[in-house]
């Protein structure tokens, strides 16, 4: 499933985003952010990732996240005029950097950027804070969601009963070739006999299409499938929006990394040996 962001990326032509490469606050003059019929239009979405990212792409992932907070300032800056707007927005990109991995951000949004102490009422509080709920769950720092149940194979598998030093908790689907490249990363590069466990949920047609996915990836680990795909119960409790979603728990069951890529959870391996 493709990322929120590069989705509708893909409707913004390319020319019209070169044109506009030399962005400034000029930028949002056609938007008013008072108009509340902005949340039923993709005018505000296209124009916000367009924005971030011309504003923000970057090969250093330290840069892309300072360049990606700047325009998240600026764009909720200019939203907080319109409560039900500034809402919107915040929705929209919690659920945009989740996908892409990006907990930093995700951090950063949690915190309501822009918004300072009196200026929202309680019930507007209270919406911001059903808002980001979900993503409080399972953000970086939080206690990873338990789960048991029976493997593909037939084993019992109980999440807080392990013992090992690292699980790597995957959401993926048996059509996305890039799950499986990032699989494959995986079992070739970490030692998942002793300090890492492989935890995997699959969407699939059905168990037989996700053993035989698991078999030719030769992937040691447990190995789920959910017969309710998007509503099964781990996909809820870990606010899976997309695959492949990556979740790195400590021996504690602490989530301490939501990688994008296997680039990105082979830095964080390297960085904290």
């Amino acid at each position: 499933m493709k990322k929120i962001f590069i989705s509708i990326l893909l409707t913004v032509s390319f020319s019209s985003l070169k044109a506009q490469s030399n962005m400034s606050e000029d930028y949002w003059n056609d938007i008013d952010f008072n108009d509340s019929t902005l949340i039923s239009s993709k005018m505000l979405t296209n124009k916000i990732v367009s924005y971030l990212y011309l504003n923000s792409f970057d090969d250093d992932i330290n840069h892309f996240d300072s360049l990606s907070k700047r325009g998240v300032d600026i764009i909720l800056g200019k939203a907080k005029v319109n409560m039900s707007v500034y809402e919107f927005v915040l929705a929209f990109l919690l659920n945009g950097y989740t996908n892409m991995g990006k907990s930093q951000i995700v951090d950063y949004l949690l915190n309501y950027p822009q918004l300072f102490e009196g200026e929202i009422s309680i019930a507007e509080g209270h919406r911001l804070d059903s808002i980001s709920e979900p993503y409080q769950l399972v953000n970086v720092g939080a206690k990873a969601p338990d789960f048991s149940g029976v493997t593909i194979d037939g084993k019992d598998y109980h999440l807080y009963d392990s013992n090992v030093k690292h699980i790597i908790v995957m959401f993926w689907s048996t059509d996305c070739e890039y799950c499986h490249d990032f699989l494959v990363n995986v079992r070739k590069n970490l030692d998942l006999k002793s300090d890492y466990e492989l935890v995997t949920f699959a969407l699939a047609e059905s168990p037989e299409e996700a053993r035989k996915a698991v078999d030719k990836m030769r992937l040691p680990g447990y190995h789920f499938y959910g017969p309710l795909r998007w509503d099964s119960q781990a996909y809820l409790d870990y606010h899976v929006t997309s695959v492949p979603t990556v979740f790195l728990l400590d021996g504690e069951k602490t989530i301490v990394c939501k990688p994008y890529d296997w680039i990105e959870l082979k830095l964080y391996i390297n960085r904290n040996k």
